[in-house]
């Protein structure tokens, strides 16, 4: 028995095909233990009954059998063991025989005509994970003390061997699943790997938004099988702090008497959490990657390898990400007011026009100047003409609805789109309240500002029907503004 075994574990350790060393393993503890039949099946843990499948066999008659010949599928009562199931989910090995009365044998061991099986527990990272049988025609086979314990032993080795394939298999599948993918759908990709790879019920991507105040926003998450929505949370007292701070977290258990506050763990009925965080190319926390269990999470050194590894993959993506935002508000967004500029302006009122021309609503276009704003720079210096500028800004938008918009087009030329109205009356109500906004002082600096406003309207379809006429017909209504005495808006003649 101890050659056999020695030699079967040197097959496990030393053919890398992982089916081979198993297939292999078989026939020798098979033949060392005297045995008719070896097995190894793993339980089901996604079936509603007691459930397992056939992973390899090998018999005295035909060898190893083939997976085609295997019934994959089938259920402990099916195969005359059910009531060994409890000591084997514990890890206890049973011995179970023929017997007037007894279930067993069923299924593939009534056909193989075994009489006598003993059946050994293969646990994975302390989790029940299948068993390892061995089984003999012989009613009176005997089976001495220390002959179990060797098996028992060989079969920890088994184990071993299935674990590392499952996480050579997870591993793979991380890296497949998201290593042509960019954005989102890289996000949504690792979550959903990582909680099947470690396996974990929820994880998460997050993205730091303010690390000072801890607010963060959950970019992609898993939890129960499913893809969870973006949503932004304070992670202040919850273990995703600590990860903020630049620590790798890991509570293997108990984690909601650490983070009493912390709602979120109770709602998921978390037990345990990892975390690690994401850095971008200057070091800087951009975010970090989260797993959380309804269970204890035992398994510290593969959970922390596998999460910095995508850490890493999950930082460059992140800051990659921002810099694509970065680059696109540039490109649309105007870098003093942070309003849209010209181009997005144009796209937006592009827009507003092919919707509005299903309907019978109208748009207004009112073209905004600030009345003697050049004496304003030129006495009180540029930098307060460019603070007036932003907090004219911050004003106009303060009066809009969420469907308006307001863009800078250079200078201190503003221009603004009122879409889907139903008169023209709402267009000069919506520049009353632009002009009374504007007037009260600005304090910029130290010194207070007073700044009154120029508007000329233009109206879809009266005065055109395409981006450029309705600019241009507002141009012109604001020059009519300006020659009424300034303070004051027209519509265009």
């Amino acid at each position: 028995m101890l050659n056999g075994v020695s030699k079967a574990t040197n097959k496990l350790l030393t053919v890398s095909d992982y089916n081979v060393s198993l297939v292999q393993a078989l026939e020798i503890l098979g033949d060392a233990a005297h045995v008719d039949g070896t097995f190894i099946f793993r339980h089901n843990q996604k079936a509603d009954s007691l459930c397992c499948d056939l992973e390899f066999a090998w018999t005295e008659e035909n060898g190893t059998a083939s997976f085609e010949n295997l019934n994959l599928n089938t259920s402990y009562e099916e195969l005359g063991i059910e009531e060994n199931f409890p000591p084997l989910k514990n890890g206890q090995s049973v011995i179970t025989s023929e017997q007037r009365g007894a279930n067993f044998p069923g299924g593939i061991f009534k056909r193989l005509k075994l009489s006598f099986l003993f059946i050994v527990p293969i646990t994975i990272n302390s989790y029940y994970w299948g068993f390892f049988a061995l089984g003999s025609k012989q009613m009176d086979k005997l089976w001495l003390a220390n002959e179990q314990v060797i098996l028992e032993t060989v079969t920890a080795s088994i184990g071993g061997v299935i674990k590392r394939h499952k996480d050579e298999e997870a591993f793979r599948q991380i890296v497949e699943g998201t290593s042509s993918r960019v954005g989102d759908e890289f996000f949504k990709y690792l979550v959903r790997h990582l909680a099947k790879a470690l396996p974990v019920k929820n994880a998460y991507v997050n993205e730091t938004l303010n690390l000072k105040e801890f607010q963060c926003s959950v970019l992609a998450g898993w939890a129960d099988n499913n893809f969870t929505g973006k949503r932004t949370f304070d992670a202040s007292d919850t273990p995703g702090e600590e990860v903020l701070a630049g620590m790798l977290a890991y509570h293997p258990n108990k984690i909601r008497e650490l983070y009493p506050k912390d709602r979120s763990l109770a709602e998921i009925k978390a037990v345990s959490f990892a975390g690690v965080p994401c850095f971008d190319s200057k070091f800087k926390i951009i975010g970090f990657l989260s797993v959380l269990d309804d269970k204890p999470m035992l398994d510290r050194d593969r959970t922390f390898s596998i999460l910095k590894i995508f850490a890493a993959r999950a930082g460059a993506e992140l800051e990659r990400k921002k810099t694509e935002i970065a680059m696109r508000n540039m490109a649309y967004h105007d870098s003093l007011t942070g309003l849209p500029n010209r181009i997005l302006f144009n796209d937006r009122l592009e827009m507003a026009l092919a919707k509005v021309k299903r309907s019978k609503q109208k748009i207004a276009v009112l073209y905004i100047d600030f009345d003697g704003f050049k004496k304003i720079n030129d006495t009180l210096g540029h930098s307060i003409g460019d603070a007036l500028l932003e907090a004219v800004g911050v004003r106009l938008k303060s009066c809009l609805r969420q469907e308006d918009t307001v863009a800078r087009l250079g200078g201190d030329e503003f221009v603004l789109i009122l879409p889907e109205i139903n008169s023209r009356d709402a267009a000069g109500i919506l520049a009353k309240k632009l002009l009374e906004t504007i007037r009260p002082a600005f304090m910029i600096e130290g010194k207070e500002v007073k700044i009154t406003l120029s508007i000329g309207i233009s109206l879809f379809p009266e005065n055109g029907d395409t981006v450029k006429i309705l600019i241009k017909r507002a141009d012109d209504a604001l020059y009519l503004a300006k020659n009424s005495g300034r303070d004051c808006y027209q519509f265009c003649n």
